[in-house]
């Protein structure tokens, strides 16, 4: 965590060539009517907006830089974001403005900035291509099209997956844009990379308003506070969290000993994995007990299905399975279907282990079990123990995944 705490005085319009004297700008009220001098907050919102240069996103993460302003007032199912911005890179801003009334008015907005990160999260490309070309009322791959334009040079298929990517792991950068955080903004932001578990690249601005003599409006965007860890999640089940390529020890020395474990078990089985079935993403290793790999097309941002794989210590328990969300309709028929073809499937995959069960809680799970010698997951990669669990995970989660993902596609296809 990072706090910006610098206090900052008056702006000075010097007249070089000495013809004036020196002039102490006054800082302007956003909000308030135009007729007191004040500045509207829609205007500074649409200035903002089409000039994301005034940002300071450099200053809080180089890789969101030279982000193309892509839309307002993006529909998400927690809300709509005020603006989205989208880097040459894939790298996707979400900004919220906000006027600062009081600290209960601060923290609803990082719980909405942060819920509508969640709803992005659980989104694919083609999920935010299509919200995209509703808010702009404009049809074709928008996403690419805009930043194209400032950048020609820009391939396609590389931009898309950049987006898909980062979409996948949660990689965004979180603005929330007011025009005075008072005192204690700066803890509000330690508060939820403390206590949330949801550790975002989140950053607060101050868009400081000044107005000269000659009635021109400045405006200086500065950097109040803002988050240092990024941590990827998933929408409902549980959180699925990343490890950013090059900081794995930095990572493992914040881990308790479990996650650590779980970490190592599922690097291990994801080490070079690929499903035999190609159109499914290979998900990213995560400290959790839990592996979550999506179900595209199913609904509910493409986890109404979901594939688990899975380390259970009460129960001395590794396994996979099918699951679907119990309120999406559509999936709970489509698992029945899955679930009436039990026998069938298990021949199908050549492996009559296939079964299915109920949690306690009372979610239904097609999948395979194996029980016992959970000792493996304290023990060293080397040994042969640790080996064949991961050997036996890699087979029957591809085993699974790669049988039913094709038939949950064209039985996804035929309802649409």
């Amino acid at each position: 965590m990072t706090s910006e705490a610098q206090t900052y005085g008056g702006l000075i319009r010097v007249d070089t060539d000495g013809d004036s004297a020196p002039e102490v700008l006054g800082r302007v009220p956003l909000g308030a009517g135009q007729s007191s001098g004040g500045v509207a907050e829609a205007d500074l919102q649409n200035l903002l907006f089409h000039y994301p240069q005034t940002l300071p996103l450099a200053a809080i993460d180089l890789a969101y830089a030279g982000a193309v302003p892509i839309c307002r007032e993006l529909s998400l199912p927690a809300g709509y974001a005020d603006a989205l911005y989208i880097n040459r890179l894939g790298r996707i801003t979400l900004a919220e403005f906000k006027l600062w009334r009081n600290p209960q008015a601060r923290r609803e907005v990082i719980g909405q900035i942060l819920d509508y990160a969640k709803d992005l999260a659980s989104w694919g490309y083609e999920d935010l291509q299509r919200q995209v070309s509703l808010a702009l009322g404009k049809s074709g791959n928008v996403l690419y099209d805009l930043v194209n334009e400032r950048h020609p040079e820009l391939n396609e298929s590389e931009f898309v997956d950049n987006v898909s990517r980062h979409l996948r792991r949660g990689e965004f950068l979180l603005l929330i844009i007011g025009d005075g955080i008072q005192e204690g903004a700066a803890n509000i932001v330690d508060f939820v990379q403390r206590y949330s578990g949801l550790h975002f690249n989140l950053a607060m601005i101050e868009a400081a308003l000044y107005r000269d003599a000659a009635n021109h409006l400045i405006v200086q965007p500065r950097v109040l506070a803002r988050t240092e860890i990024v941590q990827r999640f998933v929408v409902d089940g549980g959180q699925v969290t990343d490890v950013s390529a090059g900081d794995d020890e930095q990572e493992r020395e914040t881990l308790s000993e479990q996650e650590a474990e779980n970490l190592r078990f599922w690097t291990a089985v994801l080490r070079g994995f690929s499903f035999a079935d190609t159109t499914v993403d290979v998900p990213i290793p995560v400290k959790d007990s839990t592996l979550y790999v999506r179900v595209r097309n199913s609904g509910y941002g493409d986890w109404a299905l979901c594939f688990d794989g899975y380390v259970r210590r009460d129960n001395d328990e590794i396994g996979c399975f099918l699951m679907s969300r119990r309120d999406q309709t559509r999936a709970v028929r489509i698992f029945d279907e899955q679930l009436e073809l039990l026998d069938e499937l298990g021949e199908e995959m050549h492996d009559n282990s296939l079964e299915f069960w109920q949690s306690g809680s009372g979610r239904r799970r097609i999948g395979f079990r194996r029980q016992g010698g959970l000792s493996f997951m304290a023990g060293s990669e080397e040994s042969a123990d640790f080996q064949d669990a991961v050997a036996w995970m890699r087979e029957h989660l591809n085993r699974l995944v790669s049988t039913l993902h094709p038939r949950l596609q064209a039985m996804l296809a035929g309802e649409r």
